[in-house]
């Protein structure tokens, strides 16, 4: 066989075996490439449902909590609210004892001696006494007054008039004398209709025609009381121990 020819034969041999590979490298990676795909898709497919999972989880869990902070809110606001109506219920017990100041429409009654008449039966008739404070306080009361006060002296439950002749005395104060003023807040026009009323205060009314007692009231819509003086304290009573039996 001729060299030339021998060599043709190598070279096409060797260009069949490389052809060969190349062919069989190419349908390897065509048979490769569809499984790679379906297992990307499959892992893709795995991590949206554990997304999905996760995502689930966390909705239940955000749902829970807003039950929790539901419920944690309406307790604060149930509790705020007694709180709150406790707070209303406590300054409403201060200012009635009168250790709150108050201002608010009222009236103001203004109380003055009298000139001495030529009857010295009763020589003090024409002096304002403790028993009208008191009578004025009370009718002041009965007609809608929700506080009052005598000359800067805070009316309490508590207080006590007492006195002699032109002095009046509050609780543990000092001694009052006329002209004296009394102060009230509360219902203005059922306050000041009760002192316009000729039946009542008969006494003072008596006087006031004998004495010519000085007796003026008028209506306010601002009236500034002032809180109950702390340092005047009502005394406490004991009750006397028994006498030993003989």
């Amino acid at each position: 066989m001729p060299r030339q020819r021998l060599v043709s034969l190598v070279v096409v041999a060797a260009v069949a075996v490389a052809t060969g590979f190349l062919v069989a490298g190419q349908v390897k990676a065509q048979l490769l490439t569809p499984s790679n795909q379906v297992a990307r898709y499959q892992a893709l497919v795995r991590s949206v449902q554990d997304l999905e999972k996760t995502n689930e989880d966390l909705r239940a869990r955000i749902a829970s909590l807003r039950t929790d902070i539901n419920s944690l809110e309406a307790q604060a606001a149930q509790q705020s609210e007694t709180t709150h109506t406790l707070q209303d219920q406590v300054a409403a017990l201060r200012a009635r004892a009168g250790l709150t100041a108050l201002h608010g429409p009222g009236v103001k009654v203004d109380l003055g001696n009298g000139i001495p008449g030529p009857d010295q039966g009763s020589p003090a008739g024409y002096l304002i006494n403790y028993q009208d404070v008191q009578d004025v306080a009370n009718l002041l009361f009965a007609s809608g007054a929700e506080a009052i006060a005598v000359s800067g002296r805070r009316i309490t439950p508590l207080s006590a008039f007492s006195g002699s002749a032109g002095a009046v005395l509050i609780d543990q104060g000092p001694p009052l004398t006329a002209p004296i003023t009394v102060l009230a807040i509360g219902d203005r026009n059922r306050m000041m209709e009760a002192l316009a009323d000729p039946s009542t205060l008969p006494d003072i009314r008596a006087r006031q025609v004998r004495f010519s007692l000085s007796v003026k009231f008028d209506g306010s819509p601002d009236v500034q009381l002032p809180a109950y003086d702390a340092s005047l304290q009502i005394p406490h009573l004991t009750a006397a121990s028994p006498e030993p039996t003989p």
